[in-house]
């Protein structure tokens, strides 16, 4: 078949094999068209991923910020143990000073 019956604007055949220059067009227009709409859908899933990613962030930042303060909180209680314990080991260490002294 080389001529269909499709005509021109001039009124005159339109060949076959412009027809099938059309024909790829359209499903080439047609495969864009739909790989588009599958792009959207992504864009749309990966925000939605990037706002829950987010919010994880934000939450994991508040319990950072919380152990920090814990352990600022255990370290300062660490540190005033450490200063009773050596206030306690001078005294004891005093005491053996005097009992000597006064025994000897």
């Amino acid at each position: 078949m080389s001529v269909l019956s499709f005509t021109s604007r001039r009124g005159g055949p339109i060949p076959e094999a412009a027809i099938h220059d059309f024909k790829r067009l359209e499903e080439a227009v047609a495969s864009l068209v739909d790989r588009y709409g599958r792009a959207q859908r992504e864009i749309v899933s990966l925000r939605a991923q990037l706002v829950e990613r987010d919010q994880r962030i934000r939450s994991k930042d508040g319990e950072i910020g919380d152990l920090n303060q814990q352990r600022q909180e255990v370290a300062k209680r660490l540190d005033d143990l450490i200063d009773e314990l050596m206030r306690l080991d001078d005294e004891l260490a005093a005491r053996a000073r005097d009992e000597s002294a006064t025994a000897g």
